[in-house]
């Protein structure tokens, strides 16, 4: 269960966070195609700005309304658009210049597009169908310098290796903080205008083509101008805007390998942060747990057994207390924590069982070793007495004495009898004969046998059988002894007066059957009850008579055992006891080995 509890656990925890590195893959990739989109759209507006804006631009009776963002795109990159229809009227302008027409005719408009005729802005044209109508769209853009190269060149004079400016050409330069060269066809330099000392002085033509598409390494941008009447390369740099420094890209390498190279890090490092919450909470969750149980472990094997629970700390749940609904964590363990919990208080019980056991044996040896020295001092006694050569006794005195060494000898018999007989009933070594017999006439006779002993009455023993046989596998001497114990310990520990009752009774289902033992003696307390049956408990005083070996309910419940059986006691003080014999379905079984139930009688 646990082991179950654990794979589905880890499979669908491992499963989430694969799926939220998948989910988070795909958000990486859009976000990388987005990026890719938008730097294509700033280097060339037209033609992926102008499809998206027509893509995502809602439409209305007088036409396209632009997206914001994409407007905010084309007026950075200094263009503008016209929405035109069939017949080529603009019917709608986004950051449109006022030097463009209103009306193009279609040949003029070719002839603009192909170069055939003079246009002041590099012009694009895009046809596009959205909701079933057709949209033809004019993207124009002029560079932000262009109509300052042009005034460079007209008012630009050089000189010697030097180049001057009217005072307004000035001012327009002084706020660009740019500067001015004039290269020869070869791309040597003729003359400059507050050129920097590590400005080249010399351009090929690659030179030119990589520096105009593309900024030097050091954050300035370039462009320039062919003037047909000199045949002269004007070339005007400037440096580049604070936000077109943060954009610009490390040299050597595309903006687009940037964006791969943080989408790729952006994914490792979420995935390692996913995979470091994951460690730490499967470290709460599950290590916190097992440390608790190889602490409990290794407790219980030094023999701590009521610690384990208080050792924990006051913030944390109780080590063996069960784990709510609300907190899962120890859920997946309930399971471990329960058997801790119960191997805890087995060997616990065992623990206080066990120093019991020891403390009530000691106390029993004592009891047994007093009964055995007060018949023994009497046998010594006497025998010394019989043996003193100063004294002269009479046939009669030597025969009582020998009457008492007699009685006592046959006690202590009795006694090692019945200490062997309990431990032989344990240990299983009581090889016996059971036969099927009327229990109603075994207990009738062993009634009347136990009735008989000297210092009873036996008017006070009251005895009721049925009327129906009741067949039992039973062994004669084992069921006298228990009748016989039964009936003594009912008037060795009562009152004179006390009247025992015994009922056999049969069960509804002809099967069962019973005896109870009830008297109407002083009864007993809860705990002597408790432990009425256990061979090392003496719940009476080893001075109480002859009679009693002290051993008398334990030998009773082995033997009944033994026959199949069961006895039960229940006592209230001032209110009498009784005693049950019980054989049913529920019955414990017998202790004696099948294979040892052939052989000798044990009476």
């Amino acid at each position: 269960m646990v082991r179950r509890r654990l794979a589905v656990r880890f499979g669908l925890q491992l499963a989430g966070a694969g799926a939220l590195l998948v989910l988070l893959a795909v958000v990486i990739l859009f976000w990388i195609l987005a990026r890719f989109e938008d730097f294509e759209i700033r280097r060339n507006f037209a033609p992926t700005g102008i499809s998206r804006l027509i893509a995502e631009s809602r439409t209305d009776a007088n036409g396209l309304i632009a997206d914001p963002v994409l407007m905010a795109r084309l007026r950075e990159d200094g263009g503008w658009l016209q929405s035109l229809d069939e017949d080529g009227n603009v019917i709608q302008s986004f950051n449109a210049p006022g030097d463009l027409p209103t009306q193009y005719v279609p040949g003029q408009l070719m002839d603009y597009w192909i170069g055939g005729a003079p246009y002041p802005y590099r012009l694009g044209l895009w046809i596009q169908e959205k909701d079933g109508v057709m949209y033809t769209l004019l993207y124009g853009a002029r560079s932000p310098t262009e109509d300052l190269l042009g005034r460079l060149i007209d008012d630009g004079r050089l000189e010697g290796g030097s180049l001057s400016f009217s005072e307004s050409t000035l001012a327009m330069l002084e706020q660009r903080h740019g500067w001015v060269q004039v290269l020869d066809r070869e791309g040597r330099e003729l003359g400059a205008w507050r050129r920097p000392e590590e400005a080249p002085r010399t351009y090929t033509l690659q030179d030119l083509a990589l520096q105009s598409a593309n900024n030097d390494g050091i954050g300035t941008l370039m462009d320039t101008r062919y003037d047909k009447r000199t045949g002269y390369t004007w070339v005007y740099q400037y440096p580049m805007s604070e936000a077109q420094r943060h954009t610009m890209p490390i040299p050597d390498m595309v903006p687009e390998a940037q964006v791969m190279i943080a989408g790729l890090a952006a994914f490792l490092l979420c995935a390692l942060l996913i995979f470091s919450v994951l460690s730490i909470w499967y470290a709460n969750r599950f290590g916190t747990p097992l440390i608790q149980i190889l602490g409990a472990i290794r407790r219980l094997g030094g023999g701590n057994y009521t610690e384990l629970v208080q050792q924990q700390p006051k913030r944390r749940r109780r080590l063996f207390r069960l784990p709510s609904a609300g907190k899962r964590g120890n859920r997946i363990f309930g399971e471990v924590f329960e058997s801790l919990e119960s191997l805890t208080r087995a060997l616990r019980a065992g623990k206080d069982a066990a120093e019991r056991t020891q403390r009530t044996r000691e106390e029993w040896i004592a009891g047994v070793t007093h009964d055995m020295k007060t018949p023994l001092a009497s046998i010594q006694g006497y025998a010394h007495m019989m043996a003193a050569d100063k004294y002269s006794w009479t046939e009669d005195e030597m025969r009582k004495f020998a009457t008492v060494i007699l009685e006592k000898s046959e006690y202590m018999d009795k006694l090692i009898n019945d200490l062997s007989l309990t431990y032989r009933l344990r240990s299983g070594d009581m090889p016996v004969v059971f036969e099927e017999w009327d229990a109603r006439e075994l207990m009738r006779k062993a009634v009347l046998r136990a009735a008989r002993q000297p210092g009873y009455d036996g008017a006070r023993v009251r005895c009721s059988v049925p009327s129906a046989p009741v067949m039992a596998e039973l062994h004669e001497p084992w069921f006298e002894r228990v009748v016989d114990n039964l009936v003594a310990n009912a008037f060795l520990h009562n009152p004179p007066d006390t009247v025992l009752r015994i009922a056999m009774t049969r069960g509804a289902d002809n099967e069962s059957w019973r005896i109870d033992f009830a008297d109407n003696g002083r009864g007993m307390n809860e705990e002597t009850v408790e432990r009425l049956f256990d061979r090392y408990y003496r719940g009476l005083n080893t001075e109480s008579g002859a009679e009693g070996s002290g051993l008398g309910m334990a030998i009773a419940k082995e033997l009944v055992q033994a026959m199949g059986g069961r006895i039960e006691a229940r006592s209230e003080q001032g209110r009498g006891t009784v005693v049950s014999l019980i054989w049913d379905r529920s019955a414990a079984t017998r202790i004696i080995p099948e294979a040892a139930q052939t052989g000798r009688d044990a009476s």
